[in-house]
């Protein structure tokens, strides 16, 4: 296959993957659930449901499953949401049982993990134009609660990153209660331009303004980078908004910092090559997910804190950077399809890759996070779809506009 049909037998398949690890049992309370891993297909992940939403806006657009079917499965995802799902202010738990959709263990109601969901609620909302679609999205973006989780800290104003009630329950470390802050960049700006509807303009405004800038460099450019140096905290919030479209009100560029992350990323891999054999021109990527040792968080420099990285290769993290060196990773995905079939099954990638170990390790797990975002942005290379159904809808507009995000000159929307 060329690097074209790999890339659509990619997307094909990432659709098929949500097909078949999504409840879709009308009689199931958790009916539109989508699994965090393949490992465990009994918990459903609250994030993973935000992609298998989006997944259903592209799968309608390419004809992979008809109009009808994908309005179906929406409005009953969008039900269970409403409905059956455990939420507190809104916010809903991580981690939730498949079948019933209840709360999973003593997990965390989640901030970032909720804000991944409601970006599929605002992607489905604005593509199918269904009169009940955005009531039901309307009720589940009003319901959230954001003001319960804004609180000062040195003049800053923050969001907390969780809740969870229950003592020794995850993350909670302690009383029980909040949970650490969001007050580094990473992955979490979808959240100011959800917020930014439901409260008042200049909160909104400070709260954008509240987390910091941590500045790396490569190659002589300066990057805002995360604490880790990882790929994901890069692409999350991207894999839906149009970076390339606007400036932030302090005039950054989104794009370009991802475009150069990756780059950075991808150096850092080639710089480390003499050590892990897994790294060279065409295998890179470091980023969290599947790896020897379990789940792993990988990153490479630059990055708030010394990076942690073991010469697993994070393939999705890799895929995800399509839209900002296509030509590197499109050389990426054909010599792991010619040369490493190891790395795909009959749901595409597998989510990583180790040949620094003995014997070589291919991972047989999948996530719906990670599956997600490749997919996502895969189509985003493509077509631009998720781009602009999500960018160019009514809740985004109005909070680019609220945060005062300026237009790129010569860009269309």
């Amino acid at each position: 296959m060329d690097r074209s049909n790999i890339l659509l037998s990619e997307l094909k398949k990432s659709i098929d993957f949500f097909l078949d690890f999504t409840n879709l049992n009308t009689d199931s309370t958790g009916f539109g659930l989508t699994v965090d891993s393949t490992k465990a297909p009994n918990v459903a992940s609250i994030a993973s449901v935000g992609f298998a939403l989006t997944a259903w806006v592209i799968a309608a657009e390419r004809g992979y499953i008809g109009q009808q079917r994908a309005l179906e499965i929406t409005k009953g995802t969008f039900n269970t949401l409403l409905h059956h799902v455990s939420q507190h202010r809104g916010f809903f738990a991580h981690y939730l049982h498949m079948e019933s959709g209840e709360r999973f263990r003593k997990c965390e109601y989640s901030t970032i993990d909720t804000a991944l969901c409601l970006n599929g609620v605002i992607t489905a909302a604005a593509y199918f134009q269904d009169d009940e679609i955005r009531q039901m999205a309307q009720r589940l973006l009003e319901r959230v609660d954001w003001r319960s989780i804004i609180f000062e800290k040195d003049g800053q104003t923050l969001f907390r990153m969780a809740y969870n009630p229950d003592e020794a329950g995850d993350y909670v470390s302690g009383q029980p209660g909040f949970i650490s802050q969001w007050d580094m960049a990473a992955e979490q700006k979808m959240m100011y331009l959800q917020a930014a509807g439901h409260i008042e303009p200049v909160l909104a405004r400070r709260l954008y303004q509240g987390f910091r800038r941590d500045v790396g460099h490569f190659n002589g450019h300066s990057i805002i980078i995360n604490p880790g140096g990882t790929l994901f905290a890069y692409q999350f919030s991207e894999a839906w908004l149009d970076t390339a479209s606007y400036l932030d009100p302090n005039g950054v560029d989104w794009f370009e910092n991802t475009r150069l992350a990756a780059l950075s990323n991808r150096q850092f891999c080639l710089d480390n090559a003499d050590q892990y054999k897994t790294y060279h021109v065409q295998s890179w990527g470091l980023s969290a997910g599947d790896s020897p040792w379990g789940y792993e968080v990988a990153g490479s420099l630059p990055s708030i804190y010394k990076p942690h990285h073991t010469g697993t290769v994070s393939i999705y993290g890799a895929l995800s950077c399509l839209p900002y060196l296509p030509g590197e990773t499109l050389a990426l995905i054909e010599h792991l399809y010619q040369h490493h079939p190891q790395t795909w099954g009959r749901y595409g990638f597998f989510d990583a890759y180790n040949l620094s170990v003995e014997p070589p390790w291919y991972s047989q797990l999948l996530f719906g996070i990670d599956k997600g975002c490749s997919m996502l942005m895969i189509e985003n290379y493509l077509t631009g779809l998720v781009w602009q159904v999500y960018t160019n809808s009514d809740t985004i507009q109005n909070a680019l506009s609220v945060l005062k995000f300026t237009k790129r000159t010569g860009t269309q929307s």
